[in-house]
C-alpha cells in the first residue's frame, strides 16, 4: 500500500535538507547516521523438516508455532560504512533512548556532532530522553546531536 503525502511547504523543506545533509562527503567528526526500528515475530516449526534426500528438494511444513515479538534499533552510518543493532524485548521510548545514548557514548564518542536522521515517530523527539534521563542528563548527552527529521509518510528518505 502506498501513501503519499501532500506536498506541503514543511514536506519539501525536509525533502531538501535531508538531500544535502546525504551529499555532504565524509566528516568523521559530524557523521550522518541513520536510526530506524523494526518489529519481528519469532516462529517456531510446529513440525520438524522431513530428513533432505539426494535430488528431492528440501521439505518443511508451511505451519509456524507464533513464540512472541522483539524489536530490532538499526543506526547506519551510510558514508562511514559503520552499523549497529540492538534487539529489544519491545520499542518503547526507554529502549530508543538507550540505544541513542549507548552510540552517542560508544561508536560516536569523539563526534563533534552527530547528525541523527529519524523518521516521525512518536518515541523519536527529544522530550522522551528528558522523560527518560531528566532535564540535565539528557540535555548533556544531546548537547552533539541535530535531529533531522524526514517529511510525513517519506520514511522512505531514511537510510536504514
Amino acid at each position: 500500500m502506498w501513501c503519499i503525502g501532500t506536498l506541503t511547504l514543511e514536506y519539501r523543506l525536509r525533502m531538501y535538507e535531508l538531500l544535502e545533509l546525504y551529499a555532504r562527503p565524509l566528516d568523521l567528526r559530524e557523521p550522518v547516521v541513520c536510526i530506524d526500528e523494526k518489529s519481528l515475530q519469532l516462529l517456531a516449526r510446529s513440525r520438524a523438516p522431513l530428513p533432505i534426500a539426494q535430488g528431492a528438494p528440501h521439505k518443511e511444513d508451511y505451519e509456524y508455532v507464533r513464540r512472541g515479538t522483539s524489536n530490532l534499533f538499526v543506526a547506519i552510518e551510510p558514508r562511514g560504512g559503520h552499523r549497529e543493532v540492538s534487539v529489544t524485548d519491545h520499542r518503547c521510548k526507554d529502549d530508543f533512548v538507550h540505544f541513542i545514548a549507548a552510540l552517542l557514548t560508544g561508536a560516536y564518542a569523539t563526534a563533534k556532532r552527530v547528525h541523527l536522521v529519524l523518521d516521525n515517530l512518536n518515541i523519536h523527539f527529544r522530550k522522551c530522553f528528558v522523560d527518560v534521563l531528566g532535564q540535565r542528563t539528557a540535555a548533556k548527552l544531546l548537547r552533539r546531536v541535530e535531529f533531522h527529521y524526514t517529511p510525513k509518510h517519506a520514511s522512505w528518505l531514511n537510510m536504514a
